[in-house]
């Protein structure tokens, strides 16, 4: 009778495990475009932010669903061979930037965006590299999509 008990345990066990492998493995992430940014910011600013206080701005900006809108002017629109587009913000003479690597799903609302011209992206935030010899530095956003003036 205990051996019965533990087979039924062992079973709902891995039933449920399938169940979760399952659910997690057809899991879809959230839409960038649908979802309120947490931060709203102007590209040069998030950089000089970033320049004076990396430690406490890596912390305000850590998590898994921080958004942050930035703004500011088109230093360079990207492709690569696969066509996905990385949209470089920032001050022209400023060898630092913001690289936004937009959503795919939203690549044909990228037409009319050129060099020079101000926009305003939303994205998943994903990290700060500053150069080694203090030349500049980048901050990095992912899943990145425009957002259109009301």
């Amino acid at each position: 009778m205990k051996r019965q008990y533990i087979a039924w345990a062992l079973i709902l066990l891995l039933l449920a495990a399938f169940v979760y492998g399952y659910m997690e493995y057809n899991r879809q992430r959230a839409d960038s475009k649908l979802m309120e940014p947490t931060f709203s910011i102007e590209a040069t600013l998030l950089l000089q932010e970033f320049i004076s206080n990396e430690t406490e701005s890596s912390k305000k900006y850590a998590g898994q669903n921080v958004i942050v809108a930035v703004s500011g002017f088109v230093k360079e629109v990207a492709k690569d061979e696969k066509g996905h587009y990385t949209i470089v913000l920032g001050d022209t003479t400023s060898l630092s930037s913001v690289r936004c690597s937009m959503d795919t799903l939203y690549s044909a609302e990228l037409g009319d965006l050129q060099r020079g011209s101000f926009t305003k992206l939303k994205g998943n935030f994903n990290g700060y590299k500053a150069d080694e010899l203090g030349i500049g530095a980048d901050i990095e956003l992912n899943f990145c999509v425009r957002v259109k003036n009301k």
